[in-house]
Order: C-alpha cells, then sequence, then structure tokens
C-alpha cells in the first residue's frame, strides 16, 4: 500500500482490510506520517503532530486486531482535529498571535471523547485562519495555508488544514467546525465531503447555538459513520440532541433547487454550471425536483455578519492589552466598530438574524431537502481572507443561514472547473433528517462519480 491507495480507501474498506488482517494500522500510520513530512511544509495544514505517540498506538491496534478485539469502530483510524476543537494535552491558538504560545487543553471535546472511545488515533490539528473569523487559510500564527489542488489558491476556511490535509492524502477524518460554512467552504474548495449535523446533533463546548462540530472526509459515504460515532446527547453541551433513525429512505423525497436565495454576490458561472449538472443527476435519485421559489426578502448575511463581528470584538477584548497588538489589521478593522455597540443595536441584528430564521424554514414548505452551491465562487487567491478582502464571510450566503437555522447540511464534490480547482454543491435537510441527508449526499457523489466527470486522483503531490 501507498499514499495513493490510502487515499482511495473508504472507511468500510479500511474497517475490513484491518478486521480481516489485509491492512496493518502500523503501515497505514508510517504511510499518514511519510506524506505528512512529504508536503506540510509546503501545505501548512498541520501543527502539534504526534508521530511516537500514533506510532505506539498503532502498533496496540494492530496487536488488537490479531487477537480479534478491536477496541471500537475507528480502532487504529488515523484522524486530525482543527486547532480550535481542544484535546487533551494538544495546543489550542485559534489561528492567531494574539493567543501568544496557546492554551495547552487539560480535558478533551466531547467529539475528540468519542473519537477516542471509538479508538481512533489523533495524529495532529489542523491550521485554521484568526479566530476562525475568515473563510480561508490566512493566519497570523500560522502562515498561508495552500491548497494542494493548486497552490496559489485558497483551501477555504475556517477548517482550512483540514481542508488541505485530506486533499492531500493525510487522514481519514478530521473534525473540522462551522459557525458560518467552516466545513463545507474547505470542502468545497478542496474536493471533499463533510456535514454540518443539526445543531447540537454532534455535542461540542463551549455549549453554542449556532457553532457545530462536523467530519470532514474524502467520501461522502463514510458521512453517517462518522455523524453516528461522533453524534448524541452529552451534558457538558446543553444544547446537544439525539442521532435520529430515518423513517423512509429518500426516493419519495421533493428536492427544491436554489440557484440563488435573493441576496448576496452573484454566482459565477462554473457554479451555476456545476449546480445544473448535480440537479440532473439528482433527478435521477429522488421522486420530484423543482426550482426553490420561496426566496429570502431581504440582505440576511448582514445580520449574520454583525454577530460575527461583535463574536470577534469580544475574543480581542478578552486578551491581555499588550496581545491586541498581534491581530491582524484586516480582520480589527472588520469587527472593531462592535466595540461601541449597545444593547438596542445588538437587538437589531439579533431580530435580523430571526427573520432570516425564519425565512430558511420557509424554503422546506414544498421541500425534504435543498440543493444550492455552498459558494457562489469558485476560489479565491490564496492570500486573501475572502472573494471581498473587506467582508472576508460575505461569499458564505448560501451556508451560514443554516448555522442559524440549525438545519443539517452536506457538501460534495460535484465537478471541477476549467482551471482543474474543485466545486462543490451542498445539499440542506430539515432538522434531524441528518442520516437520511449522508445517505442522499453519499448517492449523489456516486451518481456522479459514474457519470464519468472528469475524476482524478488526489493532488497528492501538491500542484502549482
Amino acid at each position: 500500500m501507498d499514499v495513493l491507495d490510502l487515499s482511495k480507501l473508504s472507511l468500510a474498506e479500511l474497517q475490513a482490510g484491518y478486521n480481516d488482517l489485509r491492512i496493518d494500522p502500523v503501515e497505514v500510520m508510517e504511510i499518514t506520517f511519510d506524506q505528512i513530512e512529504r508536503v506540510n511544509e509546503e501545505l501548512t495544514a498541520l501543527y502539534d503532530l504526534r508521530r511516537d505517540a500514533s506510532l505506539a498506538a498503532a502498533k496496540e491496534a494492530a496487536r488488537r486486531f490479531r487477537d480479534g478485539a478491536p477496541k471500537g469502530p475507528l480502532d487504529g483510524v488515523p484522524v486530525s482535529i482543527k486547532d480550535s476543537v481542544n484535546a487533551s494535552g494538544m495546543v489550542w491558538r485559534h489561528g492567531s498571535k494574539i493567543h501568544g504560545d496557546g492554551i495547552v487543553a487539560t480535558v478533551d471535546s466531547p467529539p475528540v471523547a468519542k473519537l477516542k472511545a471509538a479508538g481512533a488515533i489523533i495524529f495532529g490539528k489542523g491550521t485554521m485562519p484568526d479566530f476562525g473569523l475568515s473563510g480561508s487559510g490566512v493566519s497570523s500564527c500560522y502562515g498561508i495555508v495552500r491548497n494542494p489542488w493548486g497552490k496559489s489558491w485558497n483551501p477555504g476556511g475556517s477548517s482550512a488544514g483540514a481542508g488541505a490535509s485530506l486533499a492531500a492524502g493525510i487522514g481519514m477524518m478530521s473534525v473540522g467546525t462551522d459557525i458560518a460554512g467552516s466545513v463545507r467552504l474547505p470542502s468545497s474548495h478542496c474536493g471533499l465531503a463533510t456535514i454540518k449535523p443539526t445543531q447540537g446533533m454532534i455535542a461540542h463546548t463551549p455549549a453554542s447555538d449556532v457553532r457545530s462540530p462536523g467530519p470532514m472526509v474524502r467520501h461522502a459515504a463514510d458521512l453517517e459513520a462518522y455523524l453516528r460515532i461522533l453524534g448524541g446527547v452529552q451534558a457538558a453541551d446543553r444544547f446537544s440532541v439525539p442521532v435520529t433513525e430515518p423513517e423512509r429512505g429518500f426516493g419519495e423525497a421533493t428536492v427544491a433547487v436554489y440557484g440563488e436565495f435573493g441576496f448576496g454576490p452573484s454566482v459565477e458561472p462554473a457554479v451555476r454550471q456545476t449546480l445544473e449538472s448535480a440537479e440532473a443527476t439528482m433527478a435521477r435519485l429522488v421522486r420530484r425536483v423543482v426550482k426553490g421559489s420561496n426566496h429570502f426578502d431581504f440582505d440576511a448575511i448582514l445580520p449574520m455578519e454583525d454577530s460575527f463581528k461583535l463574536r470577534g470584538w469580544r475574543e480581542y477584548a478578552s486578551v491581555p492589552q499588550a496581545m491586541r497588538a498581534n491581530t491582524p489589521a484586516e480582520i480589527l478593522a472588520w469587527f472593531t466598530e462592535a466595540e461601541g455597540w449597545d444593547g438596542d443595536r445588538i437587538a437589531r441584528f439579533e431580530a435580523g438574524i430571526a427573520q432570516g430564521v425564519a425565512q430558511a424554514n420557509a424554503l422546506f414548505v414544498d421541500a425534504d431537502f435543498l440543493l444550492t452551491p455552498v459558494m457562489p465562487v469558485v476560489n479565491f487567491p490564496v492570500t486573501e481572507r475572502g472573494p471581498d478582502p473587506l467582508n472576508p464571510l460575505r461569499h458564505c450566503t448560501f451556508t451560514a443561514p443554516f448555522n442559524q437555522s440549525g438545519h443539517p447540511a452536506a457538501a460534495i464534490c460535484a465537478g471541477f472547473d476549467a482551471r482543474g480547482l474543485p466545486v462543490g454543491v451542498q445539499i440542506v435537510g430539515k432538522r434531524f433528517d441528518d442520516i437520511r441527508l449522508c445517505r442522499l449526499a453519499a448517492a449523489l457523489e456516486t451518481e456522479i462519480r459514474g457519470d464519468g466527470w472528469q475524476l482524478r486522483d488526489w493532488p497528492l503531490v501538491p500542484r502549482e
């Protein structure tokens, strides 16, 4: 086996290989770290790497498989976690020099606790942009995270290192977090699959009603298994909810297609063409595909942007004065207006968010699922914090509404543009319909790949 072979394996195929002793967890971990050594310096995707501990854990997993007694469903499976996901003994920096040397976690976050209980081997952490407040890989702490599909192009964010490393064949899954699209955007940029679940279905700390962890993978067929392992109620997250079983399959579903929501940047032709192709393929999987008609009647991203600005200001203000000078000027200029906001100003944007949630709910009046772009652009330069550098989350118009509304949303790679850059589509489900959403996403990906689209190997040697 080599890294190309490993990159093509689904989780089920890897598990089967472990169980019948055709695949050695130690070899898998050696391949993983060999690829890290080969590409990570130029991608800036991973940090806090644990080679010795990971190899030791892989040897223990190999012994358990030989004994016929694996620890759990992810025994020996190499995974990474995002900077912002705490794991005991690993460093949290939130992507920014403002936090100095970072904080060494003393408690496992709920996703990490679930991974460890299932036997997964957490080999390192993924880099991210400052505060998680841009859909990019630009970080004052780590530098520039590069996309292996083209190093001059952005990997997306804020789960930037996860996207870049997985596309380069490193690990089987990475736990990212999503507050405005932060697992879906890098999945689209990097040709991956992911799900932001129903809010609370994967618990996290500190508890949030908008931020959700989500598994990022190379193959959508893996999403359901990871959701089941990571999901469920945990006392530490008061918003956590159980993983629910679907009452029926997706074959009788109605899917509404939205090429725009009535606000936000215009959609690039390559994105629109990819959506149209995915729509035609979707029609073979479900009972009915219709054009969505219940658009937003205001610019729903604006109140969300205000909430992100307030979040940024509060993080900035929480650190000692001497450290604040490390904040990137562009990010500071974007959120500093929140310094003087009073209760009335905050109440206005909260009312706007509530209005947006109501209108997001209305999109499902005559549909079981929505099919949309992930973002209006294919990509943007690696050195930029967004297509609009002055407004780093403006391109989250298709993703951010569903963080606020709590709907589950999956992203898959649906094609490539003329430059060979991946283009994703988003499938959104009703709340608590996550399992059926995972199955529909996997079926759509399988159909698209079976259509003979530009299927290609992962960029295991990063491309110029």
